[in-house]
């Protein structure tokens, strides 16, 4: 009977309570390592739109203030130097189409490039602001 009885003193976990606590965890971290990999992409993407929105606000801000012979305004062509375009750690910005042209009925489109070398490498998100009275929108990300 004493091969039978339980010892009542016994400590520790057994093999098999120690693998199911090792199964729960490697679930676990299979669940949360991707969701964290997208929260930390959406945060870099968040630099992207928010310079993009800046660069349109000064974008339009040297419109108003720099107008034709007519009186229309019009857009900074390239890096004019009125407008920050300095590359981030993360991204490269600039602003095609439209530059130098009517502000009033021209559109601009400002492109942030993922730099080569970091994780945002291949992703570029471009915001389009269509007319001076117009907002930028919401910017779209592609290369993700």
């Amino acid at each position: 009977m004493r091969l039978y009885r339980r010892n009542e003193n016994r400590r520790g976990l057994t093999m098999i309570e120690l693998l199911v606590a090792v199964v729960v965890l490697a679930i676990l971290a299979g669940v949360a390592i991707p969701i964290y990999g997208k929260f930390v992409r959406n945060s870099r993407l968040t630099e992207a739109t928010a310079k993009i929105g800046e660069i349109a606000t000064a974008a339009k801000a040297y419109a108003m203030e720099n107008p034709d012979a007519a009186g229309n305004p019009i857009w900074p062509s390239g890096s004019t130097g009125i407008v920050d375009l300095t590359s981030t750690e993360l991204f490269s910005y600039a602003i095609t189409a439209g530059g130098g042209g009517n502000a009033n009925s021209t559109a601009i489109t400002i492109t942030a490039r993922g730099n080569s070398g970091n994780k945002m490498a291949g992703v570029s998100v471009v915001g389009t602001v269509p007319n001076i009275n117009s907002n930028c929108g919401r910017p779209v990300a592609t290369g993700l």
